[in-house]
Parts: structure tokens; sequence; C-alpha cells
């Protein structure tokens, strides 16, 4: 427990159950974890789950790029227990008698055992709550995003095995027919994968013939000659028997932790069989509904957060081969980098940055993290034979172009004594209706959404309004780059023009070729707004690059 920032334990004054709450960390913001209702042959199996579970959310939270910690409530029920109606009345009223008592660090949704209509309970003695049914203005049922966001992660997967997102022909293993199980079962159906199912509910065998699946016991199921397992049931489905058994080339599952020990992340990866974190792939669920409820955003954000969970998977894979990592350990240096960006024990940024006019020396570090940028964000717009080749180079030219001649721009950077922290470059009156174009704003990854673009965005707006003939400011996103869009529409940006634009041009030897016409990143949206009293006002929108922009 000493790696939390508290736990509460008390026995609910209503049904006399253990109830456990476990708050991990709010480095990142208030903590945020689902509500368990289980069997525990002993109460302190409960606390080691809430423990090891809120740990878990953390993760999940910060690779996301969530404000939010982690967090994890249990009811502890002695075997053979069945809760009825008043009784299961009292044990939520008692979750939310503790939570309450929190004062906000910790707010609660469905886990195992309970669901929304549970959330609506909870929500009447605390607002700490989240999927409350969608009549009662909540979001409702997660199940259905956490399998989207899993069928956004197999994608990336997929094109890291086999060159395409498309799952038509591919074959899966369905571990769990449950909420998210059964969802996503249906959703891989309808992409045309072959699935083979399982669960230990015999029952489900119904889903199994609905889709014309294979049925094959639990026990059987994990050493299937599939493509993908696909673990969507209760943990510690990956053991070092296990994965000595499997006949596949990758895990890819909503299953929280999968791992029976840490170690099995290990014999994956000398088995040469990809594991996709689960606090990776299962994130959908949570982030839809933190998203909406907590922080207040649009539908259609939210899903655009969801479906951005293909470029987390695609980055992490990116970043683990670079490094030589497993994914598990890609991750979790992700995670703990957030955290350490975000705040020390005392709640105030450990490293406080610095921001400054970009030199020349800068162009080596710039190229690198605008160069990653694209490689994270760009992929199907631009060739993977540039981005995995030639685009360092390129950025560094057009860099070291810019930065030994930047009359007519301002180039602004932020860092740390450890890090170039993140840039950005914005051109004077490029446009005699728009004003002045922000060309560039790059972030190193674990420093995402925590204010640092807008900061430098402020500061891009300042050097306009002290240099520029006029205040207004506009910018060009790339169609495809959903979170640069969902980041500049929060900030008030509104689409004002959309236009098609091709990969980079031929700028020197070794530049990327145009990809054919057909695989243009398509129509993109031009955004603009005023800049008033030194705010930054963009939208997201298409990105229009030429060998000197990006």
């Amino acid at each position: 427990m000493l790696d939390h920032e508290q736990v509460a334990i008390h026995t609910g004054r209503r049904s006399r159950l253990p109830v456990i709450v476990a708050v991990h960390s709010t480095a990142l913001g208030p903590a945020a974890g689902g509500l368990r209702l289980w069997h525990y042959a002993d109460w302190r199996d409960g606390l080691t789950d809430a423990l090891r579970l809120s740990a878990a959310m953390t993760s999940k939270f910060a690779v996301a790029g969530l404000s939010n910690g982690g967090g994890k409530a249990v009811v502890a029920l002695p075997q053979g227990m069945e809760l009825g109606a008043g009784r299961r009345h009292d044990v939520l009223c008692d979750a939310a008698e503790v939570i309450a008592s929190l004062d906000g660090a910790y707010a609660t949704g469905p886990d195992v055992g309970t669901g929304p209509a549970d959330m609506a309970v909870i929500g009447k003695s605390t607002p700490h709550v989240f999927c409350k049914p969608t009549e009662l203005g909540g979001s409702g049922d997660s199940s259905p995003h956490t399998a989207q966001g899993t069928l956004a992660a197999l994608r990336a997967v997929s094109r890291r095995l086999y060159g395409t997102t498309s799952l038509d022909g591919r074959t899966l293993a369905v571990i769990g027919l449950g909420r998210v199980g059964a969802g996503l079962a249906r959703l891989l159906a309808a992409e045309g994968a072959a699935l083979t199912v399982t669960d230990i509910d015999p029952g489900k065998r119904k889903v199994s013939e609905e889709l014309g699946a294979v049925w094959q016991s639990p026990e059987e199921i994990t050493a299937a000659d599939v493509d993908i397992v696909v673990p969507a049931a209760l943990g510690s489905v990956l053991t070092r028997q296990t994965v000595a058994e499997l006949r596949c080339r990758a895990v890819v599952g909503p299953a929280n932790n999968q791992l029976a020990t840490p170690d099995v992340a290990d014999l994956l990866h000398q088995r040469d069989i990809l594991w996709v974190p689960d606090f990776v792939a299962g994130a959908g669920g949570v982030i839809h509904a933190i998203s909406t409820e907590l922080h207040h955003i649009g539908a259609d954000d939210a899903r655009a957060r969801v479906d951005a969970i293909e470029d987390t998977v695609d980055n992490l894979l990116d970043t683990a081969q670079r490094r030589g990592q497993t994914p598990a350990q890609a991750a979790s240096e992700l995670a703990r980098r957030r955290l350490r960006a975000a705040a020390g024990p005392t709640g105030s940024p450990t490293t406080p940055l610095r921001f400054r006019a970009a030199e020349p020396c800068d162009a080596e570090n710039m190229a690198l993290l605008h160069a990653d940028n694209w490689r994270r964000h760009y992929r199907g717009a631009y060739s993977d034979a540039f981005l995995d080749g030639d685009v360092v180079a390129d950025r560094r030219s057009v860099w070291s172009l810019r930065l030994s001649d930047p009359s007519g721009s301002a180039t602004v950077v932020a860092e740390d004594d450890t890090e170039l922290a993140g840039f950005v470059h914005v051109v004077f009156d490029e446009d005699g209706h728009w004003g002045s174009l922000i060309d560039n704003l790059h972030l190193v990854e674990h420093r995402q959404r925590m204010g640092l673009g807008t900061a430098l965005l402020s500061r891009a707006a300042q050097a306009v309004a002290e240099r520029a003939s006029g205040s207004a400011l506009y910018l060009w996103v790339l169609e495809q780059n959903t979170a640069a869009q969902e980041f500049y529409r929060a900030l008030g940006g509104t689409c004002v023009e959309r236009a098609p634009v091709s990969p980079p041009a031929v700028y020197r030897p070794g530049s990327p070729v145009p990809l054919p016409s057909s695989a243009s990143p398509g129509p993109t949206p031009r955004c603009s707004r005023r800049a008033r009293d030194g705010e930054a006002y963009r939208q997201p929108g298409g990105a229009r690059h030429d060998p000197r922009r990006g």
C-alpha cells in the first residue's frame, strides 16, 4: 500500500461488508476507476485486487493522455453470498458513503458485478460517479466503447503484422463472451474475421452460433491455431504454461490483468508473440465515460479519443521496436514519464519548463521531435518508407534552413534540463485574409494533455500581436489527425475551409515521392479565429504540407 496515496477500508454501516477504495495517484488529476462487487475467500484478497487494479488504472490513464489518476473500489463479498435487492442497495449506499468521504479524490464507475443502474444509486449520494444510465444524463454501458477501443488496438496490430488494418480473413480466438467480449466478437465478425470463441458459461454458445464461430472449451482455446488471441474475461489468463502453448502471433484483448506474473511479458517477447498491454487495449470504455461525464466533451470527440487507441498502439510498437523493448516496457515507461512530468510529491511540477526563441543549434532536436510526431500521426498519409527512413534528415534540412533565416516568423521552444519538450512555429501575415499561420506545434508524447500546447500557442499569439500586421491566426491539420482536431476544438477553434492535400513533394534527394492520388490524406479543413488578449484561437482541420511546412 505504500505506493498508494490513500487507501480507505470501512465496514459498511448498513451491509456490514468490507468496502475498500484505493487511490493510487492523483498526479495527473482526480483518481477514477470501477466498483467491483466480487466474492473472495478472504476480504484481504479484495484489498489486494483493489491495490493492483488501481495501479493499473493509473497506467491506463497516463498512456491514454487523460488528466486522471488511478483508483479502484472493491466490496468483498464472502464466498457463496447472494445479494438480494435490499442488501445490494445497502452495499451501494455504503460504497457511495466512502467515496463521498474522499471529497472528489476518487470517482467510480462500473466494474465486475456492477453496472449503470448501480451508478445511479451511488449518484444519489455523490456526484463523483460515471456511467450512469443515459436517461439520467450519463454515458450508460461502457462495454461498447471498450470493444471499439480494442478493435482499434487490433487494427494497429494487424498493420504491424500483416501490413493492413483490415481484419478480413484473419483468425482470432475470443476468450470470454460477456458484455465486452460478445460485443467485440460481433464487431470482429462484421469485419470479416474468422472466430473461435469460448466462455465458462455454456449458455454463451448461442453467441457462437449467432456469429458462425467455432466453439472451443476454455481449457483448450489458448492453444488454438489462430492469428491473434483476444482475452476478454477475467485476468491471469497468461501464465507460463499457457504462453508455452500459444500458437498465435499476437495477444490483444480488453481483459484486465492478463499476466499472471510480470515476467510473462518477457516470455511472450522471447516467443516473438506481440502482446499489447491490457491497460492500453482495454481503455476505450473508461476513456469514453471519463471524457463525456467528467471532462464534459461531446460524443464525437469522446469517440475520437477511443479511436485514437490505434495511434497509441502504433506509437508504442514503434517505440518498443526502436528501443529493443517489449510493448509492456514501452507503455510503462511512457506512463512513468508522464507521471514524473506532471507532479512531484507535493503536486508541484518536478521540472519547470523554460520558454525561449529557437536557435540554429536546436534544429537537430526539433527534427527528431517533428519526425516522431509525424510517425505517430501520419501513418497512411505519408509512405512508411519515408516515415521510417528519410523523415529525420528531411526535417533537419527544413529546420536548419528556417532557423538560419528566421525573418517573417517566430519559433518558440519549451525545454527543461533533460529534454526539448515541445515547440511552435508561426509565419507572420501568411494569408491576406486569415492572417498568420501556426505552421507547426509539436510536443513530446509524455507532455501532451498537460497544458504545454496551450502555453506554446499563447506565446505564438503574443509574437503575432507584437510583430504581425494583424492578430488573426489560422492553421491546417490533416483530417486523420483526430487528436489535434480535438485539441484545437477544445480551445474554441472553428473549421472554416477544407482542401485536398498531397504528401510532401520532392524537396531534396531522398525526400518522399508523393503517394498516388487515391492515397492522398484527403480533404483538410482550415481553422481560424482571431487572437485576442494574447490568447491563440485555432481550429482542427487538414494539414497543408509542403517541403518547407510541417
